[in-house]
């Protein structure tokens, strides 16, 4: 894909409750959608920062986009120039690339459940065939919600601090995930960069905002990926080739463009295990979402795409 032209949309999304990041509360995202036109023929990605990851912003991303006026050369040439990373323009240039396989994926990979310490929606999710949860907790969260919940659900459970804990409370954590044959990690107990990492240890902690792309941390534990923030996904996936240890895939509350994509890629990893995609749904009825729900994530093969980017607005 090195001659052609692309064009884009800004779309701008609200979720129905806001959802507490490390970065704090998120009501609504901005999202970019490209569309490119080639010898490869149409392709279409998707530009999808999210509060605490390191990437550009969707304002960075827009001057890049501008600037290259519509040539598909000049802005592949410009990022690939730039002397700040954009893993967010990368990874979408490589839907663009990849979009003919991407379109044509239909598979499916199982799905954790995204979810409160409600006992209500916990039943709710048990019900609907999630075998595995993923529950967000903070420094104010007590042991015994987390035992509640694994006293309703005989499955996996995901904890989820999004660097929100201090060393000694991440070290009660940590203990507390160890002794718990239910919990299968601990994800991102502190914040980005904690020398307080060292003394943790890799055995049931994952990294989700200290990872981001290959280059950026070595990790034996387990990593959470997000596609559409992983940069170029050639490298991604020579990376992952080499690597032994876990990688869970998870979403940055995509559209169903990079929804698509990043499932895509997921299903290239045959250990890809359980994905954490469980975020459809969850913004005000705006037609931006279009694959089912469910304790299955799958792809949607044959899907009119070009009328997708017609109907956005």
């Amino acid at each position: 894909m090195t001659s052609g032209y692309f064009d884009f949309k800004r779309v701008r999304r609200r979720l129905r409750s806001p959802v507490t990041t490390g970065a704090g509360a998120v009501d609504s995202v901005d999202r970019v959608i490209l569309r490119t036109q080639s010898d490869q023929g149409t392709g279409y990605g998707e530009i999808a920062p999210w509060p605490g990851f390191p990437t550009e912003t969707v304002e960075q991303a827009l001057e890049f986009l501008r600037s290259a006026q519509g040539n598909l050369s000049h802005l592949i040439a410009a990022v690939d120039a730039s002397p700040a990373p954009l893993p967010c323009l990368s990874s979408t240039l490589s839907s663009c690339r990849l979009w003919e396989k991407i379109a044509s994926f239909g598979g499916t990979l199982p799905c954790a459940g995204l979810m409160t310490l409600s006992v209500m929606e916990t039943d709710a999710k048990v019900a609907a065939g999630f075998r595995t949860l993923k529950v967000k907790i903070s420094p104010e969260t007590s042991e015994e919600s987390i035992l509640g919940v694994l006293s309703r659900f005989p499955g996996r459970l995901r904890l989820d601090a999004n660097g929100s804990l201090d060393l000694q409370t991440a070290r009660r954590w940590t203990e507390f995930t160890r002794a718990q044959a239910q919990v299968e990690f601990l994800e991102q107990p502190l914040p980005v960069g904690h020398p307080g990492y060292a003394s943790l240890g890799p055995d049931k902690i994952a990294l989700d905002e200290s990872f981001l792309t290959p280059g950026g941390i070595d990790w034996s534990g387990t990593v959470v990926v997000k596609p559409l923030l992983a940069g170029d996904w050639d490298d991604l996936l020579a990376w992952r080739a080499t690597r032994t240890g876990t990688v869970v895939y998870s979403s940055c509350f995509e559209t169903a463009i990079g929804r698509q994509g990043a499932l895509w890629l997921a299903a290239q990893d045959p250990a890809a295990g359980t994905v954490g995609f469980d975020t459809l749904g969850r913004f005000e009825s705006d037609g931006r979402d279009r694959h089912p729900p469910g304790p299955t994530a799958g792809g949607l093969p044959g899907y009119d795409w070009a009328g997708f980017w017609h109907d956005l607005t």
